[in-house]
């Protein structure tokens, strides 16, 4: 490649990739976080030609991958009313919003901004909220798989809640 050319091809890197400080020591909560970081790390590296189709793929895992935790905390009295929650909902609809704005006006840029947002975000978001979760779910012995609860003495009386609003400290 000529000189020229390659310093007009834009250098892409990735905000976030996968380290020890992002594991949360629960094997499933981690596969599904390393899956979300590499499919980061995907979006933030295609070309415009892919990053649709990138982004898509990256909403479908965030999905599940929400979906799943809502699900844990339902199954374990992890209130899913709480702050994770609504947390989860608003990523996704602007997640959505993004990949809508990229397909019906050819708007990249978005795309690429949610992806870099997302991979600052996202760290946060597992030390805080996910780590809170993921305590909780060894304490009650919780298998994600069957959704068992093995120590079911473990499981609070009432659904554990914050006052339901993020910005109170009622959840981290």
């Amino acid at each position: 490649m000529s000189d020229t050319l390659t310093a007009t091809l834009p250098t892409r890197e990735v905000t976030l990739a996968w380290s020890d400080a992002l594991s949360l020591e629960l094997d499933f909560m981690d596969d599904t976080h390393r899956e979300f970081v590499d499919l980061l790390a995907a979006t933030e590296l295609a070309d415009d030609d892919t990053l649709a189709e990138r982004f898509a793929a990256l909403i479908e895992h965030t999905e599940e991958h929400f979906g799943g935790e809502d699900k844990w905390m339902k199954d374990t009295k992890f209130s899913s009313s709480n702050c994770h929650t609504m947390q989860h909902n608003v990523v996704l609809e602007v997640m959505r919003e993004g990949l809508r704005r990229g397909r019906e006006k050819g708007d990249m840029a978005v795309m690429r901004q949610m992806a870099h947002e997302l991979g600052i975000w996202f760290p946060q978001h597992a030390q805080t909220m996910d780590a809170a979760l993921a305590l909780h779910l060894r304490r009650v012995g919780y298998d994600a798989e069957t959704g068992i609860v093995t120590a079911p003495e473990a499981l609070p009386e009432d659904e554990i809640h914050g006052s339901g609003s993020c910005g109170d400290g009622g959840c981290a």
